[in-house]
């Protein structure tokens, strides 16, 4: 390992502490410059080219100590002079930074050879390649010194990054949630089972990878890519190969492989990946136990099934009215789906993981021809449109006897049991599902420029006593002379503490304690600034600019905080004392600025004569500061000649309350953190739908939580109604 003395950029951290009445604890740092110069990246320029066909953030290359990883280049690299490999982990209470030069071999300007020193200690490194300049590929680098018997899989499968249902806010919470389920239940890996990105554009994928970075640091994730991945490249370009086999301990191979509609038929492996799967199969026959992990189900089914790869009886291809498990996507071609399923009697496949349907689907092969009994899992989507709940799968493979067994089973769980209705409930429920109208475990994450706030809730009585350690790694300011503000506050026996922190070039390092019992609520606000003043609201732009009787009026706001950022969640609309919907044109995520939130308003006042009207807007910043604004609105008939101007400020009557408390912050001893650099220079040597698929339409409308209602009251000639947006 490198010295501290070979570790050139160095950040000062100095930390000051204040305990603040009501749950409230903040921690600051030296005077504050310009909130300009302290401002955090946009969240998606924190991800980086990966320079490797053969590996990845979504697939790692797999070693022990001591042992060599090929690295395969996508484009040509001639001057390489070495590499290094460095992560940071959570040992105890603290964080600490690990930092390793691999001796290289270079066998040609793509080929190269890096292994690791024996003396490297287990867990998922970013790679580092030194040439002209250096070269990342995070998360990429797996090492583990030994595996216990039991292993242990979460999986996420269907994120579809920017989108959710109904909105991308849901989706986000879900995505979030499902970070936090992951880190409580504390897989030994996570398999994705496709459908990561929803369109596959560039930003999506590397939206993905700051993600798994920001939110699965310290977790290896192995991933496929699904329908909505691919062509476009970006999974290749940030998130890593089609397909790739790993061995685990010499006892375990896994292999993910591409699936998609092919040549215009529909969920058809392409031939090239059939032959990878064979080929690595082949390969690594002598590996007992394996798993294969593609986006398209073979079987549509939920249950037992006895059979062999060549019944025509009981696997007949799907079309209308035929019973049948083969799913739909497979069915186009039998001879694949034969050969496949052959493959998987053949070389004794222990499991088969698959996402697409957005519902968890379970079933237990057994072959008649071969007696091997093989599980076949499609879990639910973690985070988009589902039939039940979005959810984390989660089991364990004994790699000793090969049982396979699910060590939390949430209620309701169906298992292998045959159900009539192909759906089963066993995934560990996550997030919130608008549409079946259920809450769980809503996490928020609102993002700003500079900043975070986060809100962690437990509405599930099955996770009574939710607690778990999390290694958050957020974007973070390249300013040396950062501060850092903390806030953090809580309700019931819910607690969130940072234990430990560590700053490097452009990452901010945090080791979270959470308790959060059933009923309880959680919040962590991190920021480069203090908030001192409430947001502002303005007016920029009124359709038509004259309001008038019997047509709707459009209103455009803009509402702006510099400091830490606009709570969207906290809006609250009323028209003439009614509370009424509001459409948030942006941010239309939570990943999105908050600094600035517009707002698209809609009126309509039904009459004959001129009728004034009151439009009054109430938001809070993330701090709890609170802004109002109230507006005088006359309609007039068509033709009218306003006598003043239609759309007014006008005073607010009331004061808003505002939250925060404020406070004096005392001093605590100055920490240093170095950020990872290369040692001296490296030697070079359940509403069910038939089996088609289905893609939720996203919307860009975010759903305002409903306000107590006001009071109404209408003139004898005037009737207010608001159309819906």
């Amino acid at each position: 390992m490198c010295s501290n003395k070979a570790l050139s950029r160095v950040f000062t951290v100095i930390l000051l502490a204040v305990i603040v009445p009501s749950l409230t604890t903040i921690f600051t740092l030296t005077p504050k410059t310009s909130t300009i110069s302290l401002k955090i990246p946009e969240i998606h320029t924190g991800a980086v080219e990966i320079i490797a066909e053969n590996i990845g953030p979504l697939a790692p290359g797999i070693v022990r100590p001591g042992e060599c990883v090929n690295l395969t280049l996508r484009f040509d690299i001639y001057s390489v002079r070495g590499a290094y490999a460095w992560m940071i982990s959570e040992e105890r209470d603290m964080l600490k930074l690990h930092n390793y030069t691999l001796n290289t071999r270079k066998y040609n300007s793509r080929l190269l050879e890096l292994c690791t020193p024996s003396s490297i200690v287990s867990g998922v490194y970013d790679l580092v390649l030194v040439a002209e300049q250096e070269y990342t590929l995070p998360r990429s680098l797996w090492v583990f010194s030994s595996i216990s018997r039991k292993i242990r899989i979460a999986v996420f499968s269907d994120l579809h990054i920017e989108t959710g249902s109904p909105t991308p806010r849901e989706g986000d919470i879900n995505r979030f949630s499902a970070t936090l389920i992951a880190h409580w239940v504390n897989p030994d890996f996570i398999i994705w089972g496709g459908d990561i990105t929803d369109t596959g554009s560039e930003y999506e994928a590397q939206i993905t990878q700051v993600y798994r970075y920001t939110y699965l640091y310290k977790y290896p994730v192995l991933s496929v890519a699904g329908n909505h991945d691919w062509p476009t490249g970006s999974y290749t370009k940030y998130l890593g190969p089609l397909r790739w086999s790993r061995i685990i301990g010499d006892k375990l191979l896994v292999i993910g492989i591409y699936t998609v509609p092919y040549a215009g038929v529909e969920g058809v492996a392409p031939p090239e990946d059939v032959a990878f799967l064979e080929q690595a199969l082949f390969n690594y026959s002598h590996i007992p136990y394996k798993i294969i992990v593609f986006h398209y189900p073979m079987f549509y089914y939920q249950g037992e099934l006895t059979t062999r790869y060549d019944d025509e009886v009981i696997l007949k291809p799907y079309a209308q009215g035929v019973i049948t498990p083969v799913s739909s996507y497979w069915s186009p071609n039998m001879t694949a789906f034969r050969h496949v399923l052959k493959l998987v009697e053949d070389y004794n496949v222990t499991v088969v993981i698959a996402g697409h349907i957005h519902r968890d689907q379970f079933v237990k092969y057994t072959s008649t021809r071969t007696n091997i009994t093989t599980y076949f899992m499609t879990f639910t989507s973690t985070a988009h449109g589902v039939a039940l709940y979005n959810g984390v799968g989660l089991f364990e493979l004994d790699l000793e006897s090969g049982e396979l067994s699910f060590p939390l089973q949430p209620p309701g769980f169906t298992g292998f049991t045959n159900r009539t209705t192909p759906i089963a409930s066993n995934s560990l429920p996550v997030g919130v599902n608008v549409g079946g109208g259920l809450t769980y475990i809503p996490i928020r994450v609102f993002y700003s420029a500079t900043g975070y706030k986060v809100i962690f809730e437990n509405k599930y009585s099955w996770y009574s006593n939710l607690s778990t350690r999390l290694l958050w790694v957020f974007p973070w300011t390249s300013n040396q002379n950062t501060q850092i503000v903390l806030t953090t506050n809580s309700t019931g026996n819910a607690s969130i503490s940072l234990l430990d922190k560590k700053l490097t070039i452009d990452k901010l390092f945090t080791l979270l304690d959470l308790k959060l019992p059933y009923t309880t609520r959680a919040e962590l606000s991190i920021y480069t600034i203090e908030d001192t003043t409430p947001p502002v609201i303005e007016l920029f732009r009124s359709i038509p600019n004259i309001p008038v009787l019997n047509k709707t009026l459009t209103l455009y706001f803009n509402t702006r905080d510099n400091e830490w950022g606009v709570n969207v969640e906290s809006l609250r609309v009323f028209f003439n004392g009614t509370s009424i919907a509001v459409q948030v044109l942006k941010p239309t995520s939570y990943i999105g600025h908050h600094n600035n939130v517009s707002l698209r308003i809609d009126l309509l006042v039904r009459g004959l004569n001129t009728s004034i009207t009151t439009l009054k807007i109430e938001i809070a910043d993330l701090y709890g500061r609170i802004a109002q604004k109230l507006y005088r609105v006359v309609f007039y008939p068509p033709g009218a000649t306003p006598t003043e101007p239609p759309i007014k400020e006008i005073e607010v009557e009331e004061k808003p309350t505002q939250t925060p408390t404020e406070t004096t912050p005392t001093t605590t001893p100055t920490e240093t953190t170095p950020t990872p650099t290369p040692s001296p220079t490296p030697t070079l040597t359940e509403t069910i739908p038939t089996q088609t698929e289905t893609t939720p339409t996203t919307t860009l409308v975010t759903p305002t939580p409903t306000p107590p209602p006001g009071t109404t009251t209408p003139t004898s000639t005037t009737q207010i109604t608001t159309p819906s947006p």
